[in-house]
């Protein structure tokens, strides 16, 4: 009888493991199905030459995920714009402790949000300000759904980043600051 016990009771023990097991591993199978796929995309970003007289393109290929929609691809652009050049012959546009905290887009002009310290730690004068809002608004408009950009500090319009240009208006794309 003992031995009975004893061959029923490790019967139920290795149905219980196996049971519990079989669901660890499908919750696993699940989590992993729901993991949002990504993608690679090529991007163009503008920054500054070592003159400050021309915006230079740089390629870079961003990880989005799949299916994320123009708003969602120009914050991710924006992040990589604030990351700086990887040609170390360029000159980063955005002060690296700005951060861009939203970009919508309505009717072809993306607002694009930023952190203040796009304008408290801008390095000033009226041609770092040009190079910065022209990098952004010539990075911007390389999307087909942006026309304008209009830039945003903390939610709201500033007449100006530095003090020299005009930020009330949306930003339009500047062909003849490109170095070709």
């Amino acid at each position: 009888m003992k031995k009975r016990s004893l061959v029923l009771l490790m019967a139920l023990c290795l149905l219980v493991v196996t049971a519990l097991t079989g669901c660890n591993s499908s919750d696993k199978s699940d989590k992993q199905s729901q993991q949002p796929q990504l993608t690679t995309m090529e991007v163009v970003l503008y920054f500054s030459d070592d003159q400050a007289n021309f915006l230079v393109p740089e390629k870079r290929n961003i990880s989005i995920e799949e299916g994320a929609n123009d708003e969602v691809l120009a914050a991710s652009i924006m992040k990589e714009l604030i990351a700086g050049p990887e040609n170390k012959e360029l000159i980063a546009t955005i002060p690296a402790e700005a951060k861009i905290l939203s970009v919508k887009i309505d009717e072809g002009i993306a607002s694009a949000d930023f952190s203040k310290e796009l304008q408290s730690k801008h390095w000033g004068g009226s041609t770092g300000e040009g190079m910065t809002l022209n990098s952004i608004a010539n990075t911007l408009t390389e999307l087909d759904s942006i026309d304008k950009v209009q830039l945003l500090i903390e939610g709201k319009k500033v007449e100006s980043l530095a003090g020299h240009w005009d930020t009330t208006a949306p930003l339009e794309r500047n062909e003849e600051i490109i170095r070709k």
